[in-house]
């Protein structure tokens, strides 16, 4: 094989490598965001009928934790879901930043937040389950001691609000 036939193989290998990280990526990405959905969906549907005001909106991410995946292929910014519960001054909101973070996939911040409590704001960070659905944790705890976020666990995290 000539170096000319060796060079070409090796830009053709490198390009096959590339083109399978912009896929992963891009289908971390799609999960992510769906997880989200998911996520927004049931959590409203726990508040259905409370008479407290349940917001969901979007967020543009810029994500630099994807760039490692591709530089160009655009998948670094991406819209998702997030949302915010209102009970008086209080609420609570759920705001995705990042695809991956601590070796985990889905990095979102949870913020209970209840003037006039002693402690006002409390933080939980929440990532996608790789056997699916979330795990929580609280701020002061690893990454390996979250929890798995049920109704029970969310509406302990959120008891300040009420």
């Amino acid at each position: 094989m000539s170096a000319r036939e060796r060079f070409f193989e090796k830009v053709q290998q490198r390009q096959n490598v590339g083109a399978a990280h912009e896929k992963s990526a891009a289908r971390e990405v799609a999960a992510f965001c769906a997880g989200m959905d998911r996520l927004v969906q049931q959590i409203t549907a726990w508040f259905t009928g409370s008479g407290m005001v349940v917001e969901r909106s979007t967020k543009s991410i810029q994500d630099m934790s994807a760039i490692g995946f591709s530089l160009s292929s655009g998948i670094c910014r991406y819209e998702i879901a997030m949302l915010c519960i209102r009970n008086g001054s209080g609420y609570v909101s759920i705001i995705p930043e990042q695809l991956c973070r601590d070796g985990n996939i889905g990095h979102v911040i949870m913020s209970v937040v209840a003037p006039g409590d002693a402690s006002e704001k409390e933080v939980f960070y929440l990532c996608m389950a790789p056997e699916g659905g979330w795990r929580m944790r609280g701020a002061v705890e690893t990454p390996a001691e979250g929890v798995a976020l049920t109704e029970e666990v969310f509406f302990q995290a959120v008891a300040r609000l009420a």
